[in-house]
């Protein structure tokens, strides 16, 4: 969400999500305002048009989408709009090992709850198992993945593998919270997955959106609905479909085609080393040839903080896709945080506060 007092937006998003860069990168791209870390205070309807309070700042939009998934109640409160629906909170954490197997095939396993489990190969060296389904009551920025958890992966992991799996071997674990829409039947897995778009009465005024439950898997054909749904109210809005036929920054890739791409990488740039390449190419698609630039040797570029993380790569992860700490860029982005040493994790950090200086 973005804005200037003295501007009037069609529309102010509001989101709560960490792992959307691509997304918000694109959105940028196509002429949209981004502020991350803009936690709103405050949002009230004031002379035919939302007044957004956030950050220090105030806001002002024809109409507002609430897309803060777990939080959505809570922006309703903040608005003094009651909600139709009801949330169910339900935590997943996943747990990362060193690798299982040597193969690039994912297993799934059913466990006697009759949950699933899966084990996928992880960023060369590893192997993610997940995940739970555990209501969660806490606070939603501060989401963990508990002991019982990492035990209850571990030993459904063990079930199948012929080396145990246990709690010590454990290098990472990652946990989200799921906003499920509320059913009533106590189950986490048989709740659905779907989604339900909830948009205000139009006698109260600017259009209000809010979006119960959904996932990353059908994030576009759940912004398709948004756009359509809010066209009756915000006629300015174009709601031409689009999404389907349109890549992210970076994912105009022919399917099939990275062991290609990764010699034509290496061809362009000799001095990457193979599974350098290979991670540049996963991680950003056709977007590593803008990274490197003009490049001709490792020196042009810049510094090198370990494990392949270059100075271009950081600089360019601070200015298109709003990194701002070691944590944003190791874990949330290029999960390096797996590879580097305690000395290079360091490294990073003062050239960060070195950056933040300048």
């Amino acid at each position: 969400m973005a804005g200037s007092p003295s501007r009037l937006f069609d529309l102010a998003v509001i989101g709560g999500g960490v792992n959307g860069c691509g997304i918000a990168r694109d959105a940028a791209d196509r002429g949209a305002e981004i502020r991350t870390r803009c936690r709103v205070s405050r949002l009230a309807r004031t002379d035919g048009e939302w007044r957004i309070e956030a950050g220090g700042e105030t806001f002002r939009a024809r109409a507002v989408v609430s897309a803060t998934g777990p939080a959505v109640l809570k922006l309703l409160g903040l608005a003094d709009q009651p909600a139709v629906n009801s949330m169910w909170l339900v935590r997943g954490s996943h747990i990362v090992v060193p690798k299982l197997f040597d193969h690039s095939f994912a297993y799934f396993f059913q466990l006697p709850d009759e949950r699933i489990l899966f084990a996928i190969p992880y960023e060369r060296d590893f192997t993610l198992i997940g995940t739970t389904d555990v209501d969660h009551e806490g606070r939603l920025d501060e989401v963990t993945a508990s002991a019982e958890e990492v035990a209850y992966l571990c030993e459904g992991a063990s079930r199948f593998f012929t080396t145990p799996v246990t709690p010590a071997d454990v290098v990472w674990t990652f946990s989200g919270v799921r906003p499920l829409i509320g059913d009533g039947s106590g189950r986490p897995e048989a709740a659905t997955r779907g989604y339900t778009l909830e948009m205000s009465d139009e006698n109260e005024g600017p259009a209000l959106l809010s979006v119960f439950g959904g996932k990353l898997t059908t994030y576009r054909q759940l912004a398709q609905h948004a756009v359509d749904k809010l066209k009756e109210r915000v006629p300015s809005i174009d709601s031409g479909g689009w999404t389907d036929r349109s890549a992210l920054p970076g994912g105009d890739l022919p399917v099939g085609s990275a062991e290609v791409k990764i010699a034509e990488l290496t061809a362009r740039y000799p001095f990457l080393e193979r599974n350098w390449a290979d991670r540049l190419l996963h991680a950003y698609g056709t977007t590593a040839w803008t990274i490197l630039g003009d490049a001709a040797s490792l020196n042009d570029c810049g510094e090198h903080l370990g494990q392949g993380l270059t100075q271009c790569e950081v600089d360019y992860l601070m200015a298109q896709e709003w990194a701002c700490s070691k944590d944003d860029i190791l874990w949330r982005r290029t999960k390096l945080g797996l590879h580097m040493s305690s000395v290079e994790t360091a490294h990073l950090s003062e050239y960060l506060k070195e950056k933040a200086i300048a």
